[in-house]
This record gives C-alpha cells, structure tokens and sequence, in this order.
C-alpha cells in the first residue's frame, strides 16, 4: 500500500500545520493538522479493511481451439465481486513479453459494484512458437479519497501451446498432394502394398517364366529371350524424431533451430503418411523421450504428430552460452552446451537439480533416452524392416544418435540424419575474420567426419540450414542423395 501524490500533499501540510501551530502557539494550526492526520488514519484504516475483505473470482477463457504463431487467439476474462464493496480501480490482465496485443483492449478502468460482472475482451497474437503462460490479473486500486492506492495481484494461470507458422501446416498439407516417398525393397511385414509389382531388373529367360513378363524388344537385339523381373513394394514404418535439447532451442541464430526441425518434420510427417508409409514422431532432449506417437496410418495420425510437435519447448534466448566450441586435442567439437560438474557446496545442489530431471526418488539411468526409444520402438515391431529419421543439430545428442545407427545397422533397420548444420543458422555481421573462418573450417571438417561415421553405419546423412525445405529434402531422398 503507498500514498498516493494527493495523501502525500495532505501529509506534508499537516506536518507544516503542526510545526506552525507549535512556533505560533496557535490552537487553530494544531486543530487542522489532527483533522488532516485524523482523515488520512480513517482513510488508511477503511482502505485496509476493503482490501482484507476482498471475494473478487477470476476466469479466463481462450476462444480459439488452437493458436499459431503471428496468428490472434481470442481471450474473455471474467472477474466476479462477490464482496458486498465495491471495488475501483484498473484491473489489468497480464500479457507476458511474448505476446503481441492485436485488438481490444487487456486493461480498464473501472468501478466494479458488488455482485457485478466485468468482462473483457482482447486479442493477442504469440510472437514465437512454444508453451507460453498468462500468470494472472493485476488490480491496482484506490481509496474512496483517493489518498491511498494498492497493487493486489490474482495469480490465475492458464497456458496457451503456440503451434508454428500456420503456413507451414497449410505446406505440408499441400506438399501431401504434390510429394511422395517411396523406398523399394521387399518390405518384411508391409501394412500397405503401395505396388503389387515394381520392375527391378532383367535377366535371361527361364522356363517356366510367365509369357507376359518377356522383354520381347530386346528378342531381335540379343537374339535370345530376356524375361523382366519384378519386386514388390512396401509400406514402411517411420519414426521421426526431433531434437529438443538446449543447443537446438538457441535463439541467437536467424532462425531457431527448433521451429526450422518442427517445421520439417510436420511437412515429412504429411508426405510420409500421404504415401501411406506408417509415421510416428518423438521429441527429446538430453535426458529422456519427451513424448512421442508411435507410427500409425490412422485417420487422426496427423493430429496426433502436430499435438506431440506443439508441445515440444519454444526457443530460449541466453547469455551464458559461449560459441560452439573448438576443436579439441580428440577433433571432437566442444558443445555450446556443456556441463562441467561442480564441486563442493554446489555439488549437492547440482545433483539435487539432476535428480529433479529424473523426477523424484530415481536417477540418471541408461536407455531413456533416444536410443531406448529406437530399441522400443523395433522391440514392439519385430520382424520389420523400420526407418528412423532424427533431425538434429548432432550437439548434445551426437553420442545418443550413434548409438542409434549402430542399433539400426545391427537389427536390418535405417536411419536417415538431417543435420541442421550449426554455422548456417548464425547471424554474422560483416565479414568474417581469420579466427572465424578457421573455426568455420573446423567445424565444417568435423561435420564431415561426422557424415563419414554415420554412413559408414549405414546411415543416410544431409545437411540442412534455414533456407532448405521439406520439399527439397524429400526430392533428395527421392533421388537416393541422403
């Protein structure tokens, strides 16, 4: 509670009055200055009493079932004076920095009268994708005197999962019509035969061979009979996973790479099901699967993976992490991220937090992380041939996703690696110096060693930035360039 400028006036000439009734010995000067105190007591006291007998109930309601990025969620909020005071002043609904106001007005000031309803009507926009919360209604109010003013805060939570660019589902649904995917091979178990018969090669004639499947056009070049062969096609089962750790949710590039992996993997997701492959989608960190959806050709399949994206975490903005990091005596790159353990009063703590990771009462365990998840995911589906495609900055998850490809390689399944390539989602100013462009050297050798590991697993590799589409990437998977 705090005086307002008018309270503070009363309060400095009823100090005068006393002072000068005290050098003037006047009763007069000394009879105003109690009336003024006797005025800003009763005041102080009333205005404490209607404070302490505030009933004011708040509920805020978002009219719109889904909110996208740029695009305006409706908000109404309700507040309901059950007290038999009135209540006056600004009641204010609070708006966090990620918000944009688009229309209406989130703020009024008001005499809300006892057993009354005041409603109020805005609509905000999320500037960026990600789990935001509006934590609650602020009322600031005044005495009847206007002698006094108080700040009264109505924590009322309510959470609001901006989904990404709304132009990017409207892609992938249009990309559904247009792009296709389609991977040869004899499928073990396929769901879906997409091809009864898919040529694969010619070869001489055998009897016995159906008359319909000789090459009659080359009967009078070789002058013998060739015969065409046929394999057929199947639905394959693909799990898309999206890295979530710290590294990847940095805002300090031109394009987060977490909202550039979301995107990709909703417009993947919609080929993939469009071609009637089975798709499923998973998001992780550096600890454990956050969620996932495991791979289904459902009629609400898609819904699913765009619920599991947009709950995935928004980007941070920080300044405690360093550039990613140089080369090491190894020729391993240093992770932006890195930990180093502390030692001892913040050891206890530092577990303490580990713990909370985990949740309570377990710790850091083996196989909750990506490469549980592969091996989850091909237990259940035993006796199929499945296709993995991890779309990763290969920072903190490196190590988790080479144990992942050699899982695949050992178990006759595949793993495509989009690597959304660190140095071309920074913001560069001018022209690099020397220090720069040998740290750009290194990390593009490192990179490369990187490639040639996982492909020497057997996994397939591209390397992606800002300005690379789903579409691009499916052509290049198309085209066998992963």
């Amino acid at each position: 509670m705090q005086n307002s400028s008018l309270g503070i006036a009363l309060f400095a000439v009823s100090v005068v009055f006393v002072l000068v009734g005290i050098l003037d010995s006047s009763i007069s000067w000394t009879v105003a200055a109690l009336a003024l105190m006797s005025t800003l007591v009763y005041s102080r006291l009333r205005f404490i009493s209607e404070i302490e007998s505030t009933n004011v109930d708040v509920h805020r309601s978002v009219l719109d079932e889904s909110a996208f990025t740029g695009e305006g969620v409706g908000i109404k909020l309700e507040i309901l004076n059950k007290d038999p005071v009135a209540v006056r002043g600004l009641f204010e609904d609070i708006i966090p920095p990620e918000f944009e106001l688009l229309a209406g007005n989130n703020r009024t000031e008001t005499e809300l009268p006892s057993r009354s309803l005041l409603t109020i009507n805005y609509t905000i926009a999320p500037k960026k994708r990600g789990q935001h919360v509006i934590g609650g209604v602020r009322i600031r109010r005044e005495d009847v005197f206007g002698l006094l003013n108080h700040e009264q805060l109505l924590e009322r939570r309510t959470v609001i999962n901006a989904h990404t660019r709304k132009e990017s589902i409207d892609t992938a649904r249009r990309m559904a019509g247009k792009e296709h995917l389609e991977f040869s091979g004899m499928a073990r178990n396929p769901s879906v035969i997409l091809r009864e018969l898919e040529f694969d090669g010619i070869r001489e004639y055998v009897p016995g061979d159906r008359a319909r499947d000789i090459h009659w056009k080359l009967l009078p070049k070789l002058n013998k009979l060739m015969t065409k062969i046929y394999k057929k096609e199947g639905a394959l089962q693909t799990m898309v996973f999206v890295d979530c750790g710290r590294s990847m949710r940095l805002e300090d590039y031109s394009l987060p790479k977490i909202d550039h992996a979301v995107d990709l993997s909703i417009q993947i997701s919609s080929v993939l099901l469009s071609s009637f492959h089975p798709a499923g989608v998973a998001t992780f960190d550096e600890v454990k699967v956050l969620e996932k959806a495991p791979p289904a050709l459902g009629r609400h399949q898609f819904e699913r993976i765009l619920k599991i994206l947009r709950n995935a975490p928004g980007s941070v903005r920080t300044t405690e992490m360093h550039n990613p990091a140089t080369a090491t005596s190894q020729g391993r790159e240093r992770s932006p991220t890195s930990v180093s353990v502390p030692t001892g009063q913040n050891k206890d703590e530092f577990l303490m937090k580990i713990d909370r990771l985990t949740g309570p009462g377990r710790s850091v365990s083996l196989g909750i992380g990506l490469e549980g998840a592969i091996k989850e995911t091909l237990a259940k589906r035993k006796g199929q041939e499945l296709l993995f495609i991890v779309i990763s900055d290969l920072i903190s998850s490196r190590d988790a996703i080479l144990t992942g490809a050699r899982i695949c390689q050992r178990r006759g399944s595949r793993m495509l690696v989009i690597h959304t390539y660190n140095d071309w989602y920074k913001r560069y100013e001018g022209a690099p110096d020397m220090p720069e462009l040998e740290h750009l050297y290194a990390d593009i050798e490192e990179s490369l060693k990187m490639e040639g590991m996982l492909r020497g697993l057997g996994a397939s590799y591209l390397r992606v930035g800002p300005a690379d589409t789903a579409t691009g990437i499916v052509r290049a998977i198309r085209r066998g360039k992963a």
